[in-house]
Formats: structure tokens, C-alpha cells, sequence
């Protein structure tokens, strides 16, 4: 089973609550860049799982673009940091490919590779794909990729 865990975009610094944070205009174009990155790897998630928060919405509608195969679902566990949670929804996913927030999905990462708390924090639209052999996990998961943004080539003008 392969996990991909990817954090959402660059979102702006202020709105009326943090749940309403929108991607900037940078952050809404690195997202695609990204998601060409991982189809060049060989990565297509089965399920993409969002949290309800904007800034992951967007993040995950634009994912969804570049996967169109992939089923969307919105998962509110993956707004708070309840692992266990988070693993549990995901024990009958196949392949899924988590949309989400820091430090929960840093600290996910850690978890599903047997990395101390808080060793794999992750970058503002980093992807990170985990092999396991099942959730839950009866050993270490095996890290495939770890992708900072600055992979992503810029938009050519």
C-alpha cells in the first residue's frame, strides 16, 4: 500500500478565521507544478483525502486536475492532530493520497516510517510517498519519495 502525505499549498497570512485561509496566487501555482513532478515519478493516487480547511480544498481540487482518476473525499480528521484517527480512515483506502496540515502530517510521515516525532517535517506543497505493508503498520514503512517545492520547474513565460 502506498501513502502519499502532501501539504497544502502557500496560503495567505490573513483571513477572517484560519479555516477560511485561500492559496495565494503562488501558492494555487506551485500546486500543479507539483502534481507534474509526482506523474513524471510514476505516482496516481486512488483517493484524495482533503481537509475541510480552504487552503487544502483548493489544494486538492487542483491535485484532482492532474489525477482526474482519483476519487475526492473530504475528511475531517485531517483538520486535527489525531493520528490514530487519520489511520483508521485510511485502513480501507487503497493508495490514498492525504491533503493536509503541519505539523499532523510531518508527524504522519514520522509515524509511518518509525522516524522520531517531529524528524520529517514537511515543506508547503512537499509531497512525501510511504510504502506500508498495511495500516495499521506492523513494521517501518519504506520512504519512496520526499519532494521539497523547489523541484517543481517554474511556469515557463
Amino acid at each position: 500500500m502506498r501513502i502519499g502525505l502532501f501539504r497544502h499549498g502557500v496560503a495567505e497570512d490573513v483571513a477572517r478565521s484560519d479555516f477560511d485561509r485561500r492559496l495565494t496566487p503562488g501558492g494555487a501555482a506551485e500546486v500543479p507544478r507539483m502534481a507534474e513532478v509526482m506523474r513524471r515519478a510514476g505516482y496516481r493516487p486512488a483517493t484524495i483525502l482533503h481537509s475541510p480547511l480552504v487552503r487544502t480544498t483548493q489544494t486538492a481540487a487542483l491535485l484532482h486536475e492532474r489525477f482526474p482518476e482519483a476519487r475526492k473525499v473530504e475528511l475531517e480528521a485531517l483538520a486535527w492532530p489525531d493520528l490514530d484517527e487519520i489511520l483508521r480512515f485510511c485502513a480501507g483506502i487503497p493508495d490514498p493520497l492525504l491533503v493536509g496540515h503541519e505539523p499532523t502530517l510531518g508527524r504522519l510521515c514520522g509515524r509511518l516510517i518509525g522516524a522520531p516525532d517531529g524528524a520529517t517535517p514537511m515543506e508547503r506543497a512537499g509531497f512525501v510517498l510511504v510504502d506500508v505493508d498495511r495500516i495499521p503498520t506492523t513494521r517501518p514503512g519504506r520512504l519512496r519519495l520526499f519532494l521539497h517545492p523547489a523541484v517543481a520547474p517554474p511556469d515557463q513565460p
